[in-house]
């Protein structure tokens, strides 16, 4: 190569760009080489050894960049260096380097660059400003610059339709994957747990299930030293002695802890596609409606159980306010409500010579707005709530025996259905529907009723029928699901029968087994279970199909004091 004369009167700006999207979407690969940024340097400098007046001041790199936005970071560096006189020349491969939006591209090559005394050059389009005719300035660069915008709207266009796909095809496409996840070695498109962070993801949700609040648990984090997701992220693939630093930069907080705890990606949910730009020129979002949003279940590794996650997501709802000296929260937070106006109970402690009396009693009441004391102790509601969930988890064993007994007597799922008592009421009420169809149709012909009010009824008792057909469909499933699964094999109804030995109650138990309890006066006491369709389900064919079937099993989840 010919050693470039120093001495000249133009100080020339190499500026080389390569868009992110040039990369990831160009599959012709010699396409790609030959807009690399070594590519672009090699042949601009050859280029300057036929230009003898002119020297090299310096060569500005903008990788990854899309050419829609002129605030690159070199770019604005080497207009940095036009404005102080540094340089009065600028030189390109093409004119899709400079940009590609073609309304600001020719307005720096044919306003702000002449403005400024600045030689503009694009090799591969022969196009000198400084021996530019007038033809070049109103046909070749307009059309030119037109043609990149019109390559990069075609770009933006092609992004977006190929991550649609992966993304239905449940490929992880985001730049960064969220804090308890890494991507796969070799494979980006693919994410598993970190081993690292996935620990401190486990533990918040732990902590959160024992009764801390969000901000709470930021404090310990923040005092055990624990490395926030920012820092992690940027020190991700360092190797940690310990999973905990004395030291961190970055702060936890009870936001991140609060987007942590919301996140259904650690219950192996991958969702996707949350947002959209505006236009391809424009790096400004906005938000997509959920329906429009990719939703992949059971993609990847879950680190939260999803019983756990669906505790957690409960405790965000409700109120769980705690007294301002304890950390946790009580037993019953957010779970009691009053038998009469449907509001929560509030906790009130008493003291007295023989030590505190903890009651609770209707807020509503409390408030001095209505309703009435509904005053229970606390104790008796601890006594009352453990014997019903011994009591409903020996009712669930029974179930799944008789489930079992009637499975082995080679009864089919149709047998189920056909003898399942609340599927044939349903059946009853969607024959009455026809019939009633069938009538107004004898009665139009007779002239009873009107043509308008024929189609009026008919379309009442349709959508009426719809209706009752979705619920006969629903119930058929879950009597099936039940039936061929059993109990004790259901993930959510499992959790029960893990506590058939509890001796004593805690907030994470409470949480998973018990969706509400109403206090009734004198100290009435309802427990709604969770997950109570299932066990509805398995109660219908027993009825149906056991004789020994007990009736006390149908009682379930009403306990009186």
């Amino acid at each position: 190569m010919k050693k470039i004369n120093l001495n000249k009167s133009y100080k020339a700006a190499v500026y080389l760009r390569l868009s992110k999207e040039d990369e990831d979407l160009l599959s012709n690969m010699d396409k790609l080489e030959s807009n690399s940024i070594a590519n672009q340097k090699a042949l601009i400098l050859k280029e300057l050894e036929s230009m003898p007046d002119v020297t090299l001041y310096d060569i500005y790199i903008d990788d990854g960049f899309t050419g829609l936005n002129f605030e690159r970071p070199e770019f604005r560096r080497m207009r940095n260096d036009i404005y102080e006189g540094k340089v009065n020349m600028i030189i390109v491969k093409d004119l899709s380097r400079l940009g590609r939006d073609y309304i600001e591209s020719g307005r720096y090559i044919r306003r702000i660059f002449p403005a400024l005394n600045v030689r503009f050059v694009s090799v591969l389009d022969r196009f000198d400003s400084l021996t530019a005719t007038q033809s070049d300035l109103n046909l070749l660069i307009p059309v030119k610059n037109f043609v990149n915008d019109s390559y990069s709207r075609d770009i933006s266009d092609k992004v977006r339709s190929h991550q649609e796909v992966m993304r239905e095809k449940g490929l992880y496409v985001g730049a960064y994957v969220a804090y308890g996840y890494k991507k796969v070695e070799g494979n980006k498109n693919f994410i598993e747990p970190d081993e690292y962070s996935a620990d401190i993801v486990k533990r918040i949700f732990a902590w959160k299930l024992e009764g801390k609040n969000a901000e709470g648990i930021a404090d310990k984090l923040n005092q055990l030293g624990v490395i926030a997701p920012s820092e992690y992220k940027r020190l991700m693939g360092v190797n940690y002695k310990s999973g905990f630093q004395k030291k961190s930069k970055a702060q936890w907080s009870a936001v991140t802890i609060t987007r942590i705890l919301k996140n259904r990606i650690y219950i192996g949910v991958l969702e996707q596609g949350k947002r959209k730009k505006v236009n391809y020129k424009l790096d400004k979002t906005v938000d997509k409606p959920k329906s429009e949003w990719s939703v992949i279940e059971n993609n990847h590794e879950a680190i939260i159980s999803k019983t756990d996650f669906e505790n957690v997501a409960r405790l965000l709802c409700i109120d769980t306010r705690k007294a301002p000296k304890e950390e946790n929260l009580y037993l019953f937070s957010g779970l009691l409500f009053c038998g009469e106006c449907g509001r929560s109970m509030v906790r009130r402690a008493l003291n007295r010579k023989k030590g505190v009396t903890v009651y609770y009693i209707c807020s509503t009441y409390n408030k001095g707005t209505g309703c009435s004391r509904h005053s229970v102790l606390e104790a008796d509601i601890e006594k009352i709530v453990l014997n019903a969930i011994r009591h409903h988890i020996e009712h669930i064993q029974e179930m799944d025996q008789i489930l079992e007994l009637i499975r082995s007597r080679e009864v089919q799922g149709k047998d189920i259905i056909a003898n399942d008592k609340e599927i044939l009421e349903k059946y009853d009420e969607l024959n009455q529907c026809r019939k009633m169809e069938v009538a107004l149709h004898r009665d139009l012909l007779e002239g009873v009723i009107s043509e308008e009010e024929y189609i009026q009824f008919t379309q009442r008792y349709a959508d009426k029928a719809k209706v009752i057909e979705v619920a006969i469909t629903a119930l058929k499933k879950e009597c099936e699901r039940v039936f061929l699964n059993g109990l004790a094999t259901n993930d959510r109804m499992k959790y029960f029968l893990e506590h058939k030995n509890i001796e004593k109650l805690d907030r994470n138990i409470v949480l998973s087994l018990i969706e509400k309890v109403i206090i009734h006066e004198e100290a009435r006491i309802e427990i709604v279970f969770k997950y109570e369709d299932e066990y509805k389900a398995a109660v219908r064919i027993a009825k149906s199909f056991s004789e020994t079937f007990h009736k006390e099993v149908l009682d379930y989840g009403k306990i009186s004091k």
